[in-house]
């Protein structure tokens, strides 16, 4: 009988510690994607931004460009062995929740994507409701150590701008790597 006890003792021990492995990733995550956003938030002065989509920063390129090499790209950018670690660091940000606390504190309003088509239409929408800047931001993807970052976001409109970008965490800040 003991040593039952003690080898379900053992079986829970093995699956919680598990757990917490499969979830500080997770958690990590949101804390990094979290801080890049904001600090590129505050830097750019934004007035608005828009929803982050449900999809991953790879779902999406899939979608535009299913013909590009850009996973060979992020694979040597974020320093990682291969196309399976890509996939697994992809797979963290199915589960992204971004902080709107920040924005209400910060007075930037959050577009739904489901809205911006109507919201278009008005003629003071960018010169009212979005006074500084209309930002986009797709979830980032870093590497295995949280400190490096590629991440896709620009200006929404006619004139938007592209901008995938290639980010490493020094100094308590994320610097934009040269040759983003």
């Amino acid at each position: 009988m003991k040593i039952r006890n003690s080898i379900f003792i053992l079986f829970a021990i093995f699956l919680v510690s598990c757990k917490k492995e499969i979830i500080k990733p997770k958690i990590e995550y949101n804390q990094k994607a979290n801080q890049l956003i904001q600090q590129l938030i505050s830097e750019e002065n934004c007035g608005c931004i828009l929803e982050i989509p449900k999809e991953s920063l790879i779902e999406i390129q899939k979608l535009e460009n299913p013909n590009s090499n850009f996973e060979k790209i992020y694979i040597r950018k974020l320093s990682l062995q291969n196309r399976n670690e890509l996939d697994s660091l992809d797979k963290l940000s199915k589960n992204f929740k971004f902080e709107e606390k920040y924005l209400k504190k910060n007075n930037i309003k959050l577009i739904k994507r489901s809205s911006i088509r109507e919201l278009e239409k008005g003629v003071t929408f960018f010169s009212k409701t979005c006074r500084n800047s209309f930002k986009y931001f797709i979830k980032p993807i870093f590497n295995k150590e949280f400190n490096k970052a590629i991440i896709n976001y620009g200006s929404v409109g006619l004139h938007g701008e592209l901008g995938m970008k290639f980010f490493e965490y020094k100094n308590n800040k994320w610097m934009i790597k040269n040759g983003s």
